[in-house]
Order: structure tokens, then sequence, then C-alpha cells
């Protein structure tokens, strides 16, 4: 795991370079006893370790990514602080249903820990087993009208980020870039999940 610290360290200066100044509204980081203390009331089993680990680095942003001038996107995700995540976790939750499962693969949402969050979307790691964490480390999640596989790991999620800010075309003021680049990278890092679309 000192890998995705690594990244993760990668991913903010790339967003620093690009005057994206995220560095002033991230939060210290946390122990793993301070997140098994600060989870333990809502979060019903065994915290994934991708996920301990993205908060010994961080500990999220403060505010949700409306109030941020500068969001640190995972994508078109924004990493919450953990009290964010107890809120997002209950809404997810109530809004598709606590046994809701993609059939194939078995993944309960009541067993994700949401991480990240944008209009009504989430980034989530599946703390149980499924098709998609046999063959991959705790693969990364979105749920937004449906549940799909969207990284292979959290580091494949960070190295893909890294790529997309410091691609040229990406500024503050997008916070983007053009679809069919972003297709390119996005399955550098993840092969196999978007092949047969775009």
């Amino acid at each position: 795991m000192k890998e995705l610290h690594h990244l993760l360290e990668e991913l903010l200066n790339s967003f620093e370079a690009k005057d994206h100044r995220v560095t002033p509204s991230l939060l210290p980081p946390l122990t793993e006893e301070e997140i098994k203390l600060k989870c333990k009331s809502w979060f019903p089993i065994e915290i994934p370790n991708s996920i301990n680990e993205l908060y010994k680095w961080k500990g999220g942003q403060e505010n949700d990514a409306w109030e941020e001038e500068y969001p640190f996107w995972f994508r078109d995700m924004s990493f919450i602080s953990l009290d964010q995540a107890e809120t997002e976790y209950k809404s997810m939750v109530e809004s598709y249903g606590i046994y809701n499962t993609l059939e194939e693969d078995g993944v309960l949402l009541k067993d994700c820990f949401p991480f990240a969050v944008f209009n009504g979307g989430w980034y989530v790691v599946p703390a149980t087993k499924n098709k998609w964490s046999s063959i991959n480390n705790e693969p990364v999640i979105c749920v937004l009208q449906g549940i799909e596989l969207y990284y292979h790991s959290m580091e494949k999620m960070v190295q893909t980020s890294i790529d997309c800010v410091q691609h040229s075309t990406w500024s503050t003021e997008e916070s983007d870039i053009d679809e069919d680049t972003e297709m390119q990278i996005w399955k550098k890092h993840n092969p196999g999940i978007f092949e047969d679309e775009f």
C-alpha cells in the first residue's frame, strides 16, 4: 500500500502543477484506529484495506465538491471525509435498497464503502467477495443508475486520474479531458472493463 500513498502524492502534485490548489482543503491523515472508531457505528463489516490506506494518507475533503473551489477529483467524483462517507452510505443504501445487488457479481451495496461522490453517484470499494474482487484486488465500483466495475483497484484509479490531470488539455476550468483521450487512458490502466463501449 506504500504504492498507493506514492500515487496519491503524485496526483496531488499533478493538481497543484495545474494551479488546481487542492492541498488546503484536504483533511489530516487518520490512524487505522481512528478510522475504525469513526466507522464502527454505521459500516457493518471490516473496512477494506484500500479504504484504510486512503484515509491514512488524507482524511478526505471536509466540504462537498460544490463547496470546494478546487475539489480533489478521482475522475468525476470528489474525495469525501469519513463523516460525509457515513451520510453517503446511508443515502446510497436508502436509494438502492440494502440488498440491492448486481446479480451475476453479487455486489451487495450494504457491504460497499463510499469514498468519493458527485451529483448522486458514488465510487465504492466492496468489503466482501464478488466476481470482480476474486480477479482483482479490491476493485472500485461506480454506483450511478446501476452498479458497474470502473477500476481494477484503488491504485489503478489513481494512476488513471494522474494521467488525465497531467494531459495537456486538462485544466482547472474544465476539470476533464476529451472523451476519446480519457477512454484511451482508462483502458491502458484498466484493460478489459470497457472493451464493448465507445
